[in-house]
């Protein structure tokens, strides 16, 4: 069987199974915390579904629910103790932590939708809290209710120790906001006729009529089912942990098709996403990175490479570190081979996914993330001397992918590889100059002399390697010698015992600066 990318295997499985034009594809998160990685490869992994249907003729659309009728659970890191208070309620009805948005919700919200776009994604929103609010979903919560029984049934089903009769009766699948503390403290003492009867923990007791106006939101499982019906929800991933046998999906997967006589979703579950020395992400307790920190360093196409390359069921890593370095060099020779048609098919399409623009292959980059990492710090940020250097190396360059590179090895180096920053000496290091030994002051008087004779980028390599050599030396002793004429380079250079491919360092300071800062008068 010809091997096809896991997107479109999953959409000809859709296409055989339905008798239908249009497909929707859905992905949820709840705004609790801050909005990480781990969250987008839902989202990502119903896009590139969502672009395999259209690429195979099908109408599809992508449906993004922000379930923000959801209760505070618990204080996320970086949230003040203050908000304890606040347990329980809508996170729509929380204020801001930060003072910047309408609410607590609006807030995380915000700072992901923003970011969407510029990974290619423009999904349908849906706001939960706005549809329960205007009671969109009136009639299925009252056939929830009216079906409570079998729902507890259901629930029983997967429980080890089963469920009574007793708490099959007071079984209510609503989850009643109080109207005097707005917190979900509540108990449903009766049900009748679209009454619904209910006590919070704040002494308040009431009854209100669920058809003139919502009261509560469906527990989750049951939620869940609910919008799969309502949606027509056609596929839909979720985390590993929803996944395993008995969990929240097969639960689901039962309500929805006993209940609402509706064909449960395509389902996939999709391992977890890490950061290099991070723990697991959760966003209930503020652990993870965002997608919009990740954009700060990688470029949103690599980002979206990652996951288009990754089958679903395995984990995926960012990194913060040198790792980064590999990750790009290994993206650019993909595509560099692509448009040498060199690629697989399966390849190929793992890039065509991950382009911005559907349908379209992303460009060749030009631009080496590690030489625009290294001579960023030469040139100390100055995009200008950064083209200098590359024409004097010779090297072509897109100016688009040279700047968007450059901003993210700065921003890299800054913020997590502060031991790669580089300074460039102004004057030659006297200090270090002193110290060395005769021989190696002659070996560097000898390079400084001779290095106008060997000004290109192959000769100056052999020349290099070729000051610290001896015949009667052998081979572990002449590499010895050449890695400790290196480190004297870099220290008279940059105060370091190594750098960038010293080379092309050299070739990027030009000759007037090397000659500078490794002449000593009267050496």
């Amino acid at each position: 069987m010809k091997d096809i990318h896991w997107a479109d295997k999953i959409a000809e499985k859709l296409i055989k199974e339905h008798e239908k034009k249009k497909f929707v594809c859905a992905a949820g998160i709840t705004p609790s915390g801050k909005v990480h990685i781990g969250n987008f490869r839902d989202v990502i992994t119903s896009d590139l579904v969502c672009r395999a249907l259209k690429d195979k003729g099908c109408q599809a659309e992508l449906i993004f629910f922000w379930d923000d009728f959801d209760k505070l659970r618990k204080i996320p890191k970086g949230i003040p103790i203050e908000f304890e208070k606040y347990l329980g309620m809508p996170l729509t009805e929380i204020p801001d932590p930060y003072e910047c948005h309408e609410s607590y919700a609006k807030h995380f919200e915000s700072e992901f939708e923003e970011v969407l776009p510029f990974l290619g994604i423009r999904p349908k929103i849906i706001y939960q809290a706005e549809m329960y609010k205007k009671n969109k979903y009136y009639k299925e919560i009252k056939k929830a209710l009216q079906e409570r029984e079998k729902i507890a049934k259901i629930f029983g089903k997967f429980k080890t120790q089963g469920i009574s009769k007793e708490e099959k009766k007071r079984f209510f699948p609503l989850n009643v906001y109080c109207r005097k503390c707005r917190k979900s403290s509540t108990k449903i003492i009766n049900y009748e006729d679209d009454n619904i009867e209910y006590i919070c923990l704040c002494n308040y007791k009431e009854t209100a009529n669920i058809k003139k106006e919502n009261i509560g939101k469906l527990s989750w499982k049951v939620d869940w089912a609910m919008r799969w019906y309502y949606y027509s929800v056609d596929f839909e991933p979720g985390g590993s942990d929803h996944a395993t046998p008995g969990g929240s999906f097969d639960v689901a997967k039962e309500i929805v098709t006993k209940i609402f006589k509706a064909k449960p979703p395509l389902f996939i579950g999709y391992a977890f996403v890490g950061i290099k020395g991070a723990t697991k992400m959760s966003s209930s307790k503020g652990i993870g990175i965002a997608p919009k920190e990740l954009l700060n360093i990688y470029e949103p196409e690599l980002l979206r490479w990652i996951f288009c390359k990754t089958l679903p069921q395995r984990p995926i890593t960012f990194f913060f570190d040198s790792h980064i370095i590999k990750q790009y060099d290994e993206f650019d020779r993909e595509i560099e081979n692509l448009h040498r048609n060199k690629l697989s098919e399966i390849k190929k399409r793992q890039l065509e996914f991950s382009s911005i623009i559907h349908g379209k292959i992303p460009e060749e980059r030009n631009a080496n993330f590690r030489q625009v990492a290294s001579f960023g710090q030469v040139v100390q940020g100055n995009l200008e001397e950064l083209k200098k250097i590359f024409e004097r190396l010779g090297q072509k360059y897109k100016e688009k992918y040279l700047k968007i590179r450059f901003e993210k090895s700065q921003n890299w180096i800054k913020n997590f590889m502060p031991e790669l920053a580089i300074r460039v000496r102004e004057t030659p290091n006297y200090s270090y100059y002193e110290k060395l030994k005769k021989e190696e002051k002659e070996q560097l008087k000898r390079f400084v002399d001779e290095m106008e004779k060997y000004w290109s980028l192959e000769k100056l390599t052999w020349f290099i390697y070729e000051i610290p050599k001896k015949s009667e030396m052998t081979e572990e002793e002449k590499k010895k010698a050449q890695r400790n004429f290196f480190k004297i380079i870099y220290n008279m250079l940059i105060d370091k015992d190594t750098g960038p491919r010293l080379p092309t360092l050299l070739m990027a300071l030009g000759k007037e600066k090397v000659k500078k800062l490794l002449t000593i008068e009267n050496q």
